[in-house]
């Protein structure tokens, strides 16, 4: 039921809610990072990044508090645990997106850059299909699989991107090209990219979230 899928979504808030403050250190890393390049739009990606992967910080509590006895004995169903976790995951993405968005923003009018809506746009759905990829790949393996398992293969792409991303900034002129050719584009083409974004990060989830409760439904026979 709804109310079932809102009690585990609330439970897990509860579960990493002390682990919040170290978001604090990833916003001031990020505003650090765009004032040195003065590229305020840089910091939705840099939080963006560490943003997708904070799930599994949940597995890892789970499994050393051996959270299963307490799950074993609340009136949710694995289908209800699965799309609380699922939809869980989607809002601490999107909350981050929104608050790196503000961050962005406060910068650009104190470093005097300016950021278009349509960069926004743009930045908000690729972080929305970054963190939709991420969990669609992560969350099953850690349904399936003990944390400690596949810690280091489940993260290794947010590793590959953060690489990339510091290269892309360091060698390239990768800003100013990017705010070029969102230029270069109408605002209706951008507005398709932005709703395929989207609409494909959806469906990478939905197909992601069948898979685990499948494995779950396993699990539990």
């Amino acid at each position: 039921s709804m109310a079932n899928i809102l009690k585990s979504i609330m439970l897990d808030h509860a579960v990493l809610k002390a682990h919040y403050k170290i978001f604090m250190g990833v916003y001031v890393l990020a505003a650090i990072i765009a004032i040195v390049f003065k590229a305020p739009a840089i910091t939705i990606p840099v939080v963006i990044v560490v943003a997708a992967p904070f799930i599994s910080v949940y597995f890892f509590v789970y499994e050393r508090n051996n959270l299963s006895k307490l799950y074993g004995i609340l009136p949710l169903r694995r289908s209800e645990v699965v799309i609380g976790r699922y939809t869980y995951a989607l809002l601490f993405g999107i909350l981050n997106e929104v608050f790196s968005g503000i961050l962005a923003y406060i910068l650009s009018q104190i470093l005097n850059v300016g950021i278009s809506y349509l960069e926004f746009l743009i930045f908000f759905s690729a972080g929305f299909l970054y963190v939709c990829l991420y969990i669609s790949i992560q969350l099953p393996l850690y349904f399936r699989f003990p944390f400690s398992k596949v810690y280091i293969f489940s993260n290794l792409p947010v590793y590959l991107v953060a690489v990339f991303l510091v290269y892309l900034f360091k060698r390239t002129n990768f800003l100013r090209q990017l705010s070029q050719g969102i230029q270069y584009f109408s605002s209706n083409q951008t507005m398709i990219w932005v709703i395929t974004g989207i609409g494909l990060g959806l469906i990478l989830v939905m197909i992601s979230s069948s898979f685990s409760r499948l494995i779950c439904q396993k699990n539990e026979l």
